[in-house]
């Protein structure tokens, strides 16, 4: 079956490359049309199609909280279990977030350097971000810059203007959140029958 017999929107492929990658589609993104492609998959009518057709493909659309993204069906529990520790890495990311005066939320608007400065005024923050893994940078700021890139790759933050270095958290962000409290209930339970319901993307 061919995929102008599913009638779908022009703008399938353009779906499929972003949300393939793990990436998610929220509605508050700008980038890349990103809002108009919310909307499109929001048609009651696309939507049904576009599963549809993704499903032959072995893809699920989710719906989260004003965003959309791509399980795969009959994921094995060791991927999943893959994408457990891929997640940990954020936990102290948004330990940090959350522990700021100005916390971190859907839709807020920041800038790395506005962190490092409150970070540097802040010993209990200065830890909290000095022990993030994976960072090597040699100064709180560029060690900022490092959390906001890889947080824009993973689509839960967006860079809205690269001259201030204006980053906006998508909505996307809740489902981090949920991810998050998902591994304390995983760890805590260590039942690998469990994991099924908990990673999506």
């Amino acid at each position: 079956m061919l995929a102008e017999d599913f009638n779908l929107p022009k703008q399938t492929h353009e779906i499929f490359s972003i949300m393939a990658r793990g990436n998610f589609i929220s509605s508050n993104g700008t980038k890349e049309g990103m809002n108009r492609l919310y909307d499109i998959i929001n048609n009651p009518d696309n939507f049904d199609r576009l599963q549809a057709y993704f499903n032959i493909i072995r893809y699920n659309i989710e719906r989260g909280n004003n965003y959309f993204y791509f399980s795969k069906l009959h994921e094995p529990n060791s991927e999943l279990e893959k994408k457990l520790e891929r997640f940990e890495r954020y936990i102290d990311i948004i330990d940090l977030f959350a522990s700021m005066d100005n916390k971190i939320t859907i839709g807020s608007r920041f800038r790395p350097g506005e962190i490092a400065e409150e970070c540097n005024a802040n010993v209990r923050l200065k830890q909290k971000l000095q022990k993030i893994p994976l960072y090597r940078s040699e100064t709180l700021h560029n060690k900022v810059r490092e959390i906001c890139d890889l947080m824009s790759r993973d689509s839960y933050l967006e860079l809205e203007d690269e001259k201030t270095e204006s980053y906006k958290v998508l909505d996307s962000y809740t489902y981090l959140l949920d991810v998050i409290n998902s591994i304390a209930i995983y760890e805590d339970t260590g039942n690998n029958d469990n994991a099924q319901g908990l990673i999506y993307n």
